[in-house]
């Protein structure tokens, strides 16, 4: 199956017919009568917190329909936006989340601040499902495809010849590189707070993603060119080696899986046939760095203890004493650990009851922290750079969200649009919000991979402004975060074109 864009597809299984659909309708309703059922008669009282469960069905078949619709269609694509939401972060957090609450699996100290949570954390899955309909309702429906199309005469059809882009991947390979160390020591990265916001704090925090677009560009040219030079093998090394090495610097329990993201939709995207073989490679290579990086992540914090910036050596220093610690203990320690850890960190469904138990009895107090009124605050302000306001406030922090919701300003709780949408808006603006965000995911995929001209660069800035939506955090730096990205990803790709032509211009 060729995945490089819409035109190559083929259909699978049941196709157009109606029965998917249907079944998915009944099955909606079905479950839903059945979680009305539990609920009314308190069926699941007895049971702990299994009454969690019929909600947790629920929301799967919500989340996962159009999961199941593409692949019908043929047209199932891992980085499809709709796909990539659901499988990346709204199912796990959600569904296997409300799972792991429903069995006790993790015990956080803020679950007693969820009033009566037998109401309110079914209104939350409740909630989720609305918010991923709105999603998909503002995808499917056709302004993100109008607005596409409106803008394809004028974007450049020509394709970058991937033998010839090695120059200019490395090029931004080194500069993303020293950008992420100055991020790093500036206190921008890494498991470190900095705690005064510096005037270009803001714009060093978004270059760093220069980094991740000179490695998509490699990674797309290692798997579509057919030249297996000196070169070619010296850019996987280099790459590879650039996972690890990030993981050891960022010390975060994701950045193992997060590094495998940009070479399987490089693989994805090149025009090869996806065989079971290469899904199972896959399958197990993603399980051991999402476990890899868990256990470092987790066993890396312990040992720093917080969030204090300290020397880059002494930084480093932790780092190998994390590795260390890791090749010593007990394997069934760590391992005990690190499921444990895993547990307490996809499950979110509780983060965001906290805010739908909450958000009326503290919206009073939202101006004192800076959180009144986020999303339409980060909009506007999102426009003029902190360096020409170097006293612009900063609406949507995370650490007086954690303080004012959860006591404990301390550590970053997940807070998610969805729930963010409700703080601002009520119940009404998450469905609506959602959907503007299904018009923008429309929007990006339908100009640049769902086209006739899906080139290398498209499939860059594709990937690029589909992973900046993050769905744990906050609604407000969603398109705040876009803006930036498209200005510094544009900046990128102009400065490999330029290279490109340069080394074609030096070889006429």
């Amino acid at each position: 199956m060729a995945f490089s864009g819409i035109q190559n597809t083929r259909r699978i299984g049941l196709g157009g017919s109606m029965l998917g659909p249907v079944l998915v309708l009944w099955g909606v309703v079905f479950l839903t009568a059945v979680g009305f059922i539990w609920y009314s008669n308190e069926i699941g009282t007895s049971y702990r917190n299994f009454y969690v469960l019929p909600w947790v069905l629920l929301t799967s078949i919500v989340v996962l329909a159009p999961s199941v619709y593409l692949y019908w269609k043929g047209k199932f694509d891992l980085f499809h936006p709709l796909v990539f939401a659901a499988w990346s972060y709204i199912f796990p957090a959600f569904v296997i989340g409300g799972i792991i609450v429903a069995f006790d699996w993790v015990e956080w100290f803020f679950i007693s601040f969820i009033e009566d949570p037998q109401y309110n954390i079914p209104l939350t899955l409740v909630y989720i499902s609305i918010g991923f309909l709105g999603l998909t309702a503002g995808y499917f429906l056709p302004v993100g495809r109008w607005f596409a199309d409106r803008i394809e005469p004028f974007m450049p059809k020509k394709e970058w010849n991937s033998d010839q882009v090695w120059l200019a991947g490395f090029a931004l390979i080194i500069a993303g590189s020293g950008l992420n160390i100055l991020g790093f020591l500036q206190g921008l990265l890494g498991f470190q707070r900095n705690i005064e916001i510096g005037a270009f704090d803001g714009l060093i925090s978004f270059l760093v993603i220069v980094l991740t677009v000179g490695g998509l560009i490699l990674w797309l040219a290692v798997f579509t060119t057919k030249q297996r030079s000196g070169i070619f093998y010296l850019t996987i090394a280099i790459l590879l080696a650039l996972i690890p090495l990030r993981m050891a610097l960022l010390g975060s329990r994701s950045s193992l899986i997060i590094g495998l993201l940009p070479i399987a939709f490089a693989f994805y995207h090149s025009g090869r046939k996806i065989k079971w073989q290469y899904t199972a490679v896959f399958g197990v290579v993603a399980t051991l760095a999402l476990l890899i990086g868990v256990a470092y992540g987790t066993t890396f914090r312990n040992i720093k203890g917080s969030e204090a910036r300290v020397g880059a050596g002494d930084y480093m220093g932790q780092a190998v004493a994390t590795v260390d610690y890791l090749l010593e203990e007990d394997p069934t320690v760590v391992f005990g650990d690190t499921i444990q850890a895993l547990a307490n960190r996809i499950e979110n469904l509780t983060s965001v009851a906290i805010v739908v138990s909450n958000y009326e009895k503290l919206a009073p107090y939202e101006a004192a922290y800076g959180l009144e009124n986020n999303i339409l605050n980060d909009l506007y302000t999102s426009f003029i750079p902190r360096f020409l306001w170097p006293e612009k406030p900063t609406t949507s922090d995370p650490r007086a969200y954690s303080d004012l919701y959860f006591s404990y300003g301390d550590n970053s709780f997940a807070i998610s649009p969805f729930a963010d949408l409700l703080r601002n808006f009520g119940p009404i603006g998450i469905p609506i919000g959602m959907m503007f965000l299904g018009f923008y995911l429309r929007f990006i995929y339908a100009a640049l991979i769902d086209t006739p001209f899906s080139t290398m660069w498209r499939k860059v800035a594709y990937f690029m402004l589909l992973t900046v939506v993050s769905y744990e955090a906050f609604f407000a730096i969603i398109f705040p975060s876009v803006i930036r990205t498209v200005f510094i990803v544009a900046l990128a790709l102009i400065l490999a074109n330029f290279l490109l032509m340069r080394r074609n211009v030096s070889n006429v």
